[in-house]
């Protein structure tokens, strides 16, 4: 008896150190570092160790974790001996623990019965093909279709005898093998409502009345000498998330620098909902491939390898006349007061950035709340003055509106990362442009909108207009007159555009005559004037140009 006791006590003590070796936690992310494409997971967890191996289950985690990239540390006596990813399932081992073996056998019977069924069936439908074969080949023979060449009378009583019985027989057949089929259709029906009944009975028993997803884990491996505290740091990257920058560009009067605000448009669909948890948003970008390039043989001729640069040109943010000044203005729209007065006025100074030669990093001290919708959830970073230079611009030959233009000439200074920018001027929405660091052009024009005080028109001058006959050619003058005002109480720089028509026949010569001190671009034929209007004053600029034609070419210049 007493040996018995003492089996039973080490049993006891054994099945309580193979418990206590592995332990399942399950931790709250410290810090998630958001890439463009992508976020590493920080978490830490601290617990007792026993002497000996230890598993630590790190569970509920995110469902597209990377087992390649996945890592462990810690501080403390013991050693990382492994760390491995896994899928659980909880159903299987409640199937395990409380499935009924009659609901299996039971399950097996019918399946088997259901096979049977399909089985017969299929020996049906084999018989009732062979059956439908028989018939079409008695129906289409010669005798009966007139084509035989013994048509004699009696000769074709037989043959339709014959016919008569064989359809009798065939027909009956049939009729046979379709009520057996119905009959075994509604066994096959009985038995599958039977196979989902048992089914639902053994997923009740195991669940228990609890449903339970599926348990993404990692598991960390440790051995350790001693019995010790420890502490554990696990990160790892996972796909199904990611950031994009998105800009608002706003301009309070003309007199003031347009402030821009840096946005992130955090989304992630990780399967775990991310609460009150520290982000740091980096622009870096793992799945980018850093190998270095290999310069390939360049051949003089045809290059397959040669690869062409096209210089990208901003665009205006809204098309011209969108806005009107003089009108009441429209407020921006919920969503963008509620971005304004709770994140951008406030989230931006709990940012720090750190850049390095590769990357720019985001740290907000703020903790923050992204659920896993795949939804676009915004987080401020930063607003910065930027330079600006308001100017006034025209283009009178397509309409007579004056538009009010931010240039901004260092915006590369503070933006890194392409995106899209809502423009504002005074409280209403302008319209959109794209910030795409790294063009061509080193300033970006915004259109803020018409401002009715100040005037300009675009006259032709006919009594300066004429057409000389010459020997073959035709001599066509055109003169305009560009009349600009200004009726604010200070005075105003603008920028007016018009053009000269060019020419690919030699035949046709265009001659300048008069641009009054324009800027002329020989390629597009663009001209600019650069001009300052005083208060309440007006301005005048003369166009003058002629073309030199053959007689029997249509000239149209305007």
């Amino acid at each position: 008896m007493k040996n018995l006791l003492i089996l039973a006590l080490c049993f006891t003590i054994v099945k309580t150190q193979a418990t206590e070796t592995e332990k399942t936690i399950k931790t709250k992310p410290e810090k998630i570092i958001v890439y463009t494409q992508g976020a590493q997971v920080h978490r830490n967890t601290t617990l007792n160790l026993i002497a000996g191996q230890n598993t630590i289950i790190f569970s509920g985690l995110e469902n597209c974790i990377n087992a390649a990239a996945i890592q462990a540390s810690g501080n403390g006596n013991f050693i990382i001996a492994d760390i491995q990813h896994e899928v659980h399932y909880p159903e299987l081992d409640k199937a395990k623990l409380n499935g009924d073996v009659r609901y299996r056998k039971l399950l097996k019977q019918v399946n088997d019965s259901l096979q049977e069924i399909n089985y017969l069936i299929e020996d049906i439908t084999s018989k009732s093909d062979a059956l439908a074969t028989e018939k079409n080949v008695l129906l289409n023979y010669n005798l009966y279709k007139g084509q035989s060449k013994k048509d004699s009378i009696a000769f074709l009583k037989d043959g339709l005898a014959y016919l008569r019985e064989k359809l009798f027989n065939i027909n009956a057949e049939q009729l046979k093998l379709k009520r057996e089929r119905e009959k075994l259709e509604v066994r096959k029906q009985n038995l599958n409502e039977r196979l989902t009944s048992v089914s639902n009975e053994l997923s009740n028993e195991n669940t228990s009345g609890d449903e339970e997803k599926v348990d993404y884990r990692i598991l960390v491996h440790v051995i350790a000498d001693q019995p010790t505290t420890a502490t554990i740091n696990l990160n790892y990257y996972i796909t199904n998330a990611g950031w994009i920058p998105s800009y608002d560009l706003r301009a309070i009067s003309n007199e003031q620098n347009v402030k821009l605000t840096y946005k992130a448009q955090i989304h992630q669909e990780s399967g775990i909902d991310w609460g009150n948890v520290k982000l740091v948003l980096s622009t870096a970008n793992p799945n980018r491939s850093y190998n270095l390039p290999q310069l390939s043989p360049w051949y003089l001729g045809y290059n397959p390898y040669q690869q062409t640069n096209k210089d990208y040109k901003m665009q205006s943010p809204a098309a011209l006349g969108a806005v009107t000044m003089d009108k009441a203005k429209k407020t921006d729209d919920y969503n963008s007061i509620s971005q304004e007065q709770v994140a951008a006025q406030n989230a931006y100074d709990y940012t720090t950035v750190s850049e390095n030669v590769i990357e720019t990093e985001y740290e907000i001290k703020l903790n923050y709340n992204i659920p896993s919708d795949g939804k676009e959830h915004f987080a401020a970073i930063m607003v910065k003055d930027l330079k600006t230079l308001y100017r006034y611009k025209a283009i009178p030959k397509l309409n007579n509106n004056v538009y009010l233009t931010a240039v901004l000439p260092d915006w590369e200074d503070v933006i890194t990362m392409s995106g899209e920018a809502s423009v504002y001027y005074d409280g209403s929405y302008v319209g959109e442009t794209s910030l795409a660091p790294g063009g061509t052009e080193d300033t970006i024009q915004l259109s803020l909108g018409i401002d009715k005080s100040i005037a300009i028109k675009r006259q032709k001058i006919k009594d300066k207009c004429s057409q000389k006959v010459l020997d073959n050619d035709i001599l066509h003058q055109y003169t305009f007159e560009i009349t600009m005002k200004n009726s604010r109480a200070t005075k105003i720089d603008i920028e007016v555009e018009d053009q000269l028509p060019l020419s690919q026949d030699k035949t046709v010569l265009i001659d300048r005559k008069e641009l009054s001190g324009a800027k002329y671009d020989e390629v597009t034929g663009i001209l600019k004037w650069r001009s300052t209007v005083q208060a309440k004053d007006s301005k005048k600029l003369t166009l003058m140009y002629q073309i030199k034609a053959p007689k029997y070419m249509a000239v149209a210049a305007n």
